[in-house]
């Protein structure tokens, strides 16, 4: 290689090699100042309520109304298990209600037609009472007249007979009258304990519907359902997991250092570089921060005062909103990893 050759060569090489100083010195130029002015994490995922749709019943599927991740409303039919052992209960429930409220009525007519009986004898008394008096002035004035010698002893004997007739009836009449109180008593007390057994009757056929509802299972919300392993024929139990609803409202929960909450405030916009989509950048809204780190909603939170200390560097869970259009968002689905960049606010 010649002497000129050599000279372009090294200095080609020395412009190369400066530029590429130059760029290294502002790609650090550009990271510096750029981690002075923004927070960072990858420690975020996208989130969705996950409902499990279980049965409150025990029964044979008779019906499944959904397809893998179909779209449902709230209140749409996704299962119906088999209701004619559940109707037929509820069919006995009516039955038996209508029964226990004809015998409150029946009860009701008896103690009213009772009272009736009552208030007829108590209406004699006072007649009664007035041929009882009437006799006994009666008696009283032909045993004077007898002990005058002005009747004869037949005619007192006569007397003393209607009297004495008299004074019975109106016993009788006393007595009958106390005993249809005693009855009326007797009817009215039985009314609390059929009402009470009609309360039961209607208890129970409320109970029958609920159970007999319970036979058709619906959407909690709008959503998509999730995998089917549910099929007709099926026998399942009260409290089995039938279905996975997922709601159609998403969010990311990004779980920032305990050292980059300062910088963070709700109402804040940041960027949202979602893993499966290299080319685009989605946009959200600091909504809330959680008001303690994640360790102390786990199952078992560390207490520091057992064992050896280690000191590890929080984390505080911060929900973002999501914003964009409905078809923008719909290509997100939970659990997808995302890297969220906040920049500081003045």
């Amino acid at each position: 290689m010649s002497k000129k050759a050599k000279g372009y060569f090294h200095n080609l090489v020395t412009v190369a090699a400066s530029l590429l100083v130059v760029a290294a010195l502002l790609v650090v130029v550009w990271f510096f100042v750029f981690h002075e002015s923004h927070e960072e994490t990858n420690d975020a995922q996208v989130e969705q309520y996950m409902t499990p749709v279980m049965a409150r019943i025990t029964g044979y599927v008779q019906e499944v109304r959904y397809e893998e991740n179909q779209f449902v409303h709230k209140g749409d039919t996704i299962i119906v298990i088999d209701s004619r052992e559940y109707g037929a209960y509820h069919n006995q429930a009516l039955a038996d209600e209508f029964t226990a409220q004809n015998t409150v009525g029946s009860t009701k007519n008896a103690a009213v037609t009772t009272e009736s009986m009552k208030e007829v004898e108590e209406a004699k008394l006072p007649g009664a009472k007035a041929d009882l008096l009437k006799a006994r002035l009666e008696f009283e004035r032909y045993s004077a007249l007898y002990k005058e010698e002005a009747t004869t002893l037949q005619q007192l004997e006569r007397v003393k007979a209607d009297y004495d007739e008299a004074r019975s009836h109106y016993q009788e009449l006393e007595k009958a009258v106390q005993s249809a109180r005693l009855a009326v008593k007797e009817a009215y007390s039985k009314l609390p304990v059929m009402q009470s057994q009609l309360l039961a009757r209607k208890a129970v056929a409320e109970k029958s519907s609920l159970y007999l509802s319970y036979t058709v299972i619906t959407a909690p919300y709008d959503g998509y359902v999730g995998k089917r392993v549910i099929q007709p024929g099926q026998m399942v139990k009260e409290g089995q997991t039938l279905v996975s609803v997922v709601s159609s409202e998403k969010w990311v929960i990004a779980n920032f250092k305990e050292t980059q909450i300062e910088y963070l405030k709700e109402g804040q916009e940041v960027e949202l570089d979602v893993d499966a989509f290299h080319d685009k950048v989605f946009k959200g809204v600091i909504q809330s921060l959680s008001p303690a780190s994640g360790a102390r909603f786990s199952l078992l939170p560390p207490d520091n005062a057992t064992g050896n200390f280690v000191k590890i560097e929080q984390r505080i869970p911060v929900k973002i909103k999501l914003v964009g259009s409905e078809n923008e968002l719909s290509l997100l689905r939970a659990g997808m990893s995302v890297m969220v960049t906040a920049e500081h606010q003045n």
